[in-house]
């Protein structure tokens, strides 16, 4: 059964991105900032539905709403996140 659920969140999830890395290279390029100097943290969260994101980076800051994508209210993945 496991797999099964496994397997479900999978093939439903694969517009799913990594978030803080996703985050990072959005942040890279509106902060005109290289990646590698862009650190993200995840500064809040709902149980179901969104959380946000900061990005850090050469003196700036930006935050990021982001989408939790859900199977069997299971987490699984984020579908997206965009600036706040």
């Amino acid at each position: 059964m496991r797999i099964l659920v496994v397997a479900a969140a999978a093939a439903l999830c694969t517009a799913c991105v990594s978030a803080p890395q996703n985050v990072r290279e959005q942040a890279s390029t509106e902060l005109a900032c290289d990646a590698s100097q862009v650190e993200v943290n995840q500064i809040a969260r709902r149980y179901l539905g969104e959380y946000a994101l900061e990005a850090v980076g050469c003196g700036q800051r930006l935050t990021y709403q982001c989408e939790q994508a859900y199977v069997l209210l299971i987490p699984v993945g984020t579908l997206s996140c965009h600036k706040k």
